[in-house]
């Protein structure tokens, strides 16, 4: 199978079929609990407020009605059926709403337009996306490459299989080409000048097609590929936290804010209305961010008051300070058959009774299924449907073995509890990951289950 997915379907044949891992696009939708879903990133780098209608519309007419940004800024339509993807095909082409192809290659969000970036790094995705569809390899399906040339926005804590990191020298502007991870994880291959970051990437992922079709980054061997490129050696990259996209953001002269659907998901109708009132505050254009996050443009410091009220009313987080934004959240039994719970009435649970404690230092995950889409990886703390109601896994993934289990309807207070005992246990200045990790497991299975 080839990284390419077509943007349109001429038969949908083996429909639902896709397997995990792979890419559910437009031509290969993947069957979900609640249907046939499809992820797309709009070819154009930014939307207009009529893009954003279209795809509200489309999302209502065609499918459940649930729009969702995922964790590295790509939208996905939920509820579609077989006969309901070809016109939906068909409404995004109308509406000039065009599906990116191939490899997914990442620039920051604003690349182009910060200027405190170092380098625009959308000519090089650009001319990297042409040189991968003409050489037509057999790639992994997920397979990602991050080009960022930094600014507020910078892609430094985003995994991709290959990386350029922009570096400056005292030779000028070079390119960090690195495999395997985010700015600081990848493995370095090689240093690059601007002219030859193409060949160095394409040698990359000819090494990826001879492995075979399933090949990662982490399946590379960098000192090869340095010995292939002849390049001079890849310096080690320092640290970068790049701001969080949620929130308002101050790019040049302008006024750049970050929107969040509560938990990466809303309703179509409630989309919608949030585009047509913050088109009344004079937004004019819209990025999608990592983080589950839609960026908005064309804001004044006299309207972003009235922009960040309009997301409160449809459920939409503005602020860097909302708790929920730390936890991972899937669709739950509200639009999805595999779920055995409501996630989100869990995550409002959770939010309400230990806010407080969702300091950002460990991972929450809230599962409607041990399938564990929102978050395949481990978690500090994962409440996880199932048969017998909702379990408590603790350093583990959804599937795995849960500590305790109880019903749905006993799930808030149970969330009290533990959000009690923590408190009382917690440090001055200590992490509540750090708290977690030295507590005894049964000690929270035993606050989660009323068992003190």
């Amino acid at each position: 199978m080839t990284a390419t997915c077509a943007i349109l379907p001429s038969s949908l044949g083996d429909t639902g079929t896709l397997r995990r891992g792979a890419c559910p696009s437009i031509a290969a939708p993947m069957r979900t609990g609640d249907g046939l879903l499809v992820r797309l990133r709009p070819a154009a780098t930014a939307l207009t407020v009529q893009d954003l209608l279209a795809l509200a519309y489309l999302a209502r007419a065609h499918g459940n009605g649930l729009v969702e940004i995922t964790a590295r800024g790509n939208l996905q339509l939920r509820g579609l059926t077989e006969t309901s993807v070809p016109p939906l095909a068909a409404g995004l082409a109308a509406a000039g709403i065009v599906p990116q192809r191939g490899v997914a290659i990442e620039v920051p969000p604003l690349a182009g337009i910060d200027p405190t970036e170092l380098a625009d790094a959308a000519p090089i995705a650009d001319a990297l996306r042409a040189a991968l569809a003409d050489a037509a390899l057999s790639l992994a399906p997920k397979l990602a490459v991050v080009v960022d040339g930094g600014g507020v926005l910078s892609l430094a804590d985003m995994v991709a299989d290959i990386r350029l990191d922009t570096v400056a020298g005292t030779q000028g502007l070079a390119w960090r080409l690195s495999v395997g991870g985010d700015r600081v994880t990848a493995r370095p291959v090689a240093l690059l000048p601007r002219e030859r970051v193409v060949e160095g990437v394409m040698a990359t992922a000819a090494a990826l097609a001879a492995i075979g079709p399933a090949a990662r980054g982490r399946d590379l061997d960098p000192a090869v590929l340095a010995a292939a490129l002849g390049a001079d050696p890849a310096p080690p990259l320092a640290a970068v936290a790049p701001a969080h996209p949620l929130g308002a953001h101050r790019i040049g002269t302008e006024t750049v804010l970050g929107l969040a659907p509560a938990y990466g998901q809303i309703h179509a109708d409630r989309l919608a209305a949030l585009v047509h009132a913050l088109a009344g505050c004079g937004a004019t254009e819209f990025r999608l961010a990592p983080h589950h996050t839609l960026l908005v443009r064309g804001l004044s410091t006299e309207t972003l008051a009235a922009a960040e009220a309009a997301a409160m009313r449809e459920h939409v987080w503005s602020t860097r300070e909302a708790p929920g934004r730390t936890v991972s959240v899937c669709t739950g039994s509200a639009g999805c058959a595999s779920a055995s719970f409501d996630t989100h009435a869990a995550a409002d649970a959770l939010v309400a009774e230990a806010g407080d404690l969702l300091d950002g230092s460990f991972d929450v995950h809230v599962s409607g299924c041990p399938k564990g889409c929102a978050h395949p990886a481990a978690a500090a703390v994962t409440l996880c449907g199932t048969a017998a109601g909702v379990g408590l896994v603790l350093g583990g993934r959804a599937g795995d073995a849960a500590a305790a289990i109880l019903p749905a309807g006993a799930l808030a207070p149970a969330l009290a509890r533990l959000g009690t005992l923590l408190r009382a246990r917690r440090a001055d200045g200590e992490t509540v990951g750090g708290l977690i990790d030295r507590t005894a497991p049964d000690t929270l299975a035993s606050a989660y289950q009323g068992r003190q």
